[in-house]
């Protein structure tokens, strides 16, 4: 598709249309963005490089974007083969613009609107009848790069061909989910989230509970954002959640639950008084200098939080698996789960009653929730998880009313909205009442479907899997059972790599991906397990771990049959480790990749001075730089713990090699690894040659980082502790006693100097106190 997509034109530079040009400029395509007037477009693009989080992979995409006003420049329109309107949620304002640019646009040209709130069918009396063939409704969620959700909306009118068209080009372009909405209010998600929203507001007032005890219910105790309801309520705008509201409110007045859907009495009041939230710098929280403060929702008057308590939450953070912490919660008896029972229970049944009204199937809102709302798992999901009978049974001791259709289900046999088994993934298929299949996308690797096939798993242990992806592939998956969401490294992990390993060395396999489909690809080492064998006292044993992980590491460097690494979200610390050494990285376009280890007092173990070494001098290639600016390049980036805010910027910092691909769609990551897997080989892999040539700096390169750091020192940026740290890393990365301008080294001599000083500083008390306290605050301590 991208071919056939050269150019296209945002018209509106505000929030959503600027930023919308910009995730298009990530994807490398050009855009027009047009505004009133120059310095209303210019305002919208200098903007992107100063929003937080960036829009932009990296600054320089912004060449991509030109600045237009539909005075000078509106014949450029001819150029684009798509225009994407975001002006003003106004009719008349839209129909005005749509007059404009028509007798600019070239044939076959598609235009879309970003509209939530304006039925598709209003929006085309203006467009001829030709042009409506081309017409739908694309709702980018806010903001455009990180939301994957993008709801496409035809109408009775829009060609199948061209709907299809946007759709591929929004999945494959843009790294998007793609859900088929119908043209109601809100469409699917924000229909489903408001209802949500206001409802729990509404219960939190009449049961009491507190904006902070609401907010640790809603949020990543169930599998929702941290910010929970209020939180963000007040990220998202106080004004744009009674927008929304009133969206739904004012344009369905048959809902049956439309007294919900009209925006909750204590948002008004908040409004009237200018509290908008994050944006007014207060809502239902408030920023001080004594801490955050959040909103008594009764006297509307903001004081300290509390420390929350439930036993619910108490005994349901004992499930390390979502749904098993889901049910517990719900079915609590004490308040905890009395609300969350009452806000999930009418949401599902919202849900249900909601098809085929907004949707045809379970499949599309249960996408539009985990994708436009952060949500885990989708409402019907959560249905399955809790037990579908035995919810419909104490929904009816309460007098709710389950739809129909799900107690037909039921009566006839089917207890579950999905299921898995033998490669297939069903669902209740509510439009032709009976079971239908899952039908994944061609470029998509499911790796739960193929683990259900009848050879697809190899052998499973607690943290990681073996998979046969077919063609000569072994894929080896992290899913750690202690910490499921940032798959630490631990000896399980380790082991599964090794057997893999053994697999490609006796020929049963081709060639072996390291990647999988969880939250993050993996946060590093298991600091618990390691501050116990520091507290023992045995550095022996430390030693002999870190040797054992480095040996592991350089087997996969140095495989006869290559392996690809597939890191996506998180790869911190040991995470970047395993990735580096791979042949090849598929990485997602949103990687946050680094040599975090200084933060916990240490430096890299497990290889990753050497593969950072290794890198840069790749990257930059022979001769542009001098080994002194080569490990002072690779210095910097360690000691400030830099973490990439993208692939792209992985390259820059060296975390990934310039000749590493990168895949926008997280989804077909998986994949494209495979394929990239299987050109590799059939390009005849070469393993990479042993270093035992690499130049480094030796002890004139350390004394210049050590004049460095002790300026640092002396401006009061780092601690003593914080000089020491930085020394040993430069002993490492300029090569030890053996660097020098006429001497060479090899990686084992690295890797050595490396293991010593990783630890030597892990037997130092502060560092061992930096361990601790991020095992117990969740962020590095500066001592």
């Amino acid at each position: 598709m991208q071919n056939n997509l050269n150019k296209i034109a945002v018209l509106g530079s505000g929030t959503m249309g600027s930023q919308i040009a910009a995730h298009f400029s990530n994807a490398g395509i050009p855009s027009l963005l047009f505004d009133i007037d120059e310095n209303t477009v210019q305002k919208g693009i200098d903007t992107l490089t100063k929003l937080k989080p960036a829009p932009l992979y990296n600054p320089k995409n912004i060449q991509l974007i030109e600045g237009c006003t539909y005075d000078k420049d509106i014949t450029k329109l001819n150029q684009v083969d798509l225009v994407i309107e975001a002006v003003a949620e106004n009719i008349n304002i839209k129909h005005t613009v749509y007059e404009m640019i028509l007798p600019q646009l070239k044939e076959n040209v598609i235009l879309t609107s970003n509209t939530s709130g304006i039925p598709l069918t209003d929006l085309t009396k203006v467009l001829s009848k030709e042009l409506r063939k081309n017409f739908l409704i694309t709702h980018f969620f806010n903001p455009p790069r990180y939301m994957r959700l993008l709801e496409l909306v035809k109408g009775p009118e829009t060609d199948i061909s061209t709907y299809e068209k946007l759709s591929s080009i929004g999945e494959d372009l843009l790294g998007k989910g793609i859900v088929h909405a119908k043209d109601t209010p809100n469409f699917i998600g924000n229909r489903i989230g408001i209802h949500g929203g206001n409802n729990a507001i509404r219960l939190a007032i009449q049961m009491g509970l507190s904006v902070e005890e609401v907010d640790l219910l809603t949020g990543t105790l169930i599998g929702r954002p941290k910010s929970g309801i209020f939180r963000t309520a007040d990220i998202v705008g106080l004004d744009v959640h009674a927008h929304v509201s009133s969206t739904s409110y004012d344009n369905l007045p048959n809902d049956e639950s439309r007294d919900i859907l009209q925006t909750p009495d204590v948002v008004l009041k908040l409004i009237d008084k200018g509290l908008l939230g994050q944006k007014s710098g207060s809502g239902f929280y408030k920023k001080t200098e004594d801490g955050i403060l959040s909103i008594d929702l009764d006297s509307l008057k903001y004081k300290p939080q509390k420390r929350v308590r439930f036993d619910g939450v108490r005994r349901a953070k004992g499930y390390k698996d979502i749904k098993k912490r889901i049910k517990s919660l719900i079915y609590s008896d004490d308040k905890a789960g009395k609300f969350l029972w009452e806000i999930t229970s009418d949401s599902l049944i919202y849900c249900a009653n909601r098809i085929p009204e907004i949707s045809d199937d379970i499949v599309n809102i249960d996408n539009a929730m985990k994708w436009g709302y952060g949500w885990d798992i989708g409402p019907f999901e959560i249905w399955d998880s809790i037990g579908i009978e035995e919810s419909i049974e104490k929904m009816e001791d309460q007098n709710k009313t389950v739809p129909e259709w799900i107690k037909t289900m039921v009566d006839n046999g089917r207890t579950s909205f999905y299921d898995l088994s033998n490669g297939e993934k069903t669902f209740f298929d509510t439009k032709l009442s009976k079971i239908s299949a899952i039908k994944p996308g061609s470029k998509n690797i499911n790796l739960n479907i193929v683990k259900s096939t009848k050879n697809g798993l190899i052998k499973r242990d607690w943290s990681a899997s073996l998979i046969d992806l077919g063609d000569g592939i072994v894929n080896v998956e992290f899913h750690s059972a202690l910490q499921p969401t940032l798959n630490p490294i631990d000896t399980s992990i380790g082991k599964m790599i090794e057997k893999g390993l053994d697999l490609l060395e006796s020929d049963k396999f081709n060639g072996m991906i390291i990647g999988h489909q969880g939250a993050n690809f993996c946060a590093g080492a298991n600091l618990a397990n390691m501050i116990q064998v520091i507290e023992s006292g045995n550095f022996k044993k430390l030693e002999d771990a870190v040797k054992s992980i480095q040996d592991l590491l350089q087997r996969i460097r140095f495989s006869n049959q290559p392996i690809v690494a597939a890191p996506h979200h998180l790869a911190l610390g040991g995470g970047f480790e395993i990735a580096a050494p791979a042949a090849h990285r598929v990485a997602s376009s949103e990687l946050y990749i680094g040599a975090v280890e200084v933060g916990v007092g240490l430096i890299p173990g497990a290889g990753g001075n050497l593969r950072i070494l290794l890198n840069q001098m790749e990257n930059i290639g022979s001769g542009m730089m001098n080994s002194f600016q080569i490990a002072q390049k690779s210095f910097e980036t360690i000691a400030f713990a830099k973490v990439s805010t993208s692939a792209d910027k992985a390259k820059h910092l060296g975390y990934l090699l310039n000749t590493d691909t990168i895949h926008i769609n997280n989804d077909q990551r998986i994949w494209k690894a495979k394929q990239k897997l299987i050109e590799i080989i059939e390009g005849g892999y070469i393993k990479p040659k042993y270093r035992d040539d690499l130049k480094l700096p030796g002890a004139g390169g350390r004394t210049a980082m050590a004049m460095a750091v002790k300026g640092f020192k002396a401006q009061g940026k780092i601690s003593a502790h914080d000089e020491l740290i930085a020394k040993k890393l430069a002993y490492v990365l300029t090569g030890g006693n053996k660097g020098g301008l006429t001497k060479s080294v090899d990686e084992q001599y690295l890797l050595d100097i490396e293991r010593e000083a990783f630890v030597s500083l892990a037997g130092e008390k502060l560092s061992q106190d930096r361990i601790r306290f991020m095992l117990n605050k969740g962020k590095p301590l500066r001592n």
